[in-house]
């Protein structure tokens, strides 16, 4: 029997968790696990092989929202399994100044991620539109359809490098229009098909003010670009100093 661990608060945290199944074939419930004088976990027992089923998935998503709606939680990402609960005490304990931190950093805050994705086809038009050089070189190739290869890469390469900027306009305009609204900001990795993917940690008492602005932005934008925003989340993307 191993101990799986969702997450991490203060020791005065409610915590009220117990009739909340948790991960694994067992889905043994959840349960708090003291750490030292400040601090305290929220554990499971896991028994057998662990997978990212969607039912795990969710259950775990399920305990940390409930602990995040109670105070200040630090989330642990899904699958962070350790041999028993003396090892996870032992490693809070050891790092109790960092976890205490980053509890304090994401007080009364929740994370709402944002993702923008263009309509290529429509910016590839405005771009084709509004730059001399591409657009005659596109008439060129058209007209003559034996032009050499090179002249053919040119033109695939100024589009590229247009498009790139367009993409680092555009995410740079998103950026300015939310950040008045959060605390701090967390860039997240490439996502295909996007060009803008960042999480904001968001006070809470601005949360309904910063949901208004996404969709006004996906209002004002939505000729050439679709916004998604997923949230209220617990703040996975600012628990990284752990």
């Amino acid at each position: 029997m191993s101990t799986y661990l969702y997450g991490i608060t203060f020791a005065d945290h409610p915590a009220e968790v117990s009739g909340l199944r948790g991960v694994g074939p067992s889905a043994a419930p959840a349960r708090v696990l003291p750490a030292g004088d400040k601090l305290r976990a929220v554990v499971g027992d896991v028994d057998g092989e662990l997978r990212a089923k969607r039912r795990d998935l969710l259950a775990h998503q399920e305990i940390l929202q409930a602990l995040c709606e109670e105070g200040p939680t630090l989330p642990m990402r899904f699958g962070v399994v350790a041999e028993d609960d003396t090892a996870v005490a032992e490693e809070i304990a050891a790092k109790a100044d960092v976890y205490t931190a980053v509890l304090q950093r994401v007080r009364g805050h929740v994370e709402m991620n944002v993702k923008a994705s263009h309509r290529e086809d429509v910016v590839l038009g405005q771009i084709l539109a509004g730059d001399e050089e591409i657009r005659n070189l596109a008439v060129t190739l058209r007209e003559d359809a034996g032009r050499g290869q090179a002249e053919q890469v040119r033109f695939g390469e100024l589009v590229a490098g247009r498009l790139e900027q367009r993409e680092r306009e555009d995410a740079d305009a998103i950026l300015g229009y939310l950040l008045p609204l959060a605390a701090e900001h967390s860039p997240g990795p490439r996502v295909d098909g996007c060009f803008f993917n960042c999480s904001f940690l968001v006070p809470k008492e601005k949360l309904t003010e910063f949901q208004d602005a996404v969709q006004r932005l996906t209002t004002l934008v939505e000729e050439v670009a679709e916004v998604r925003a997923q949230g209220p989340l617990p703040p996975y993307s600012f628990a990284e100093d752990q």
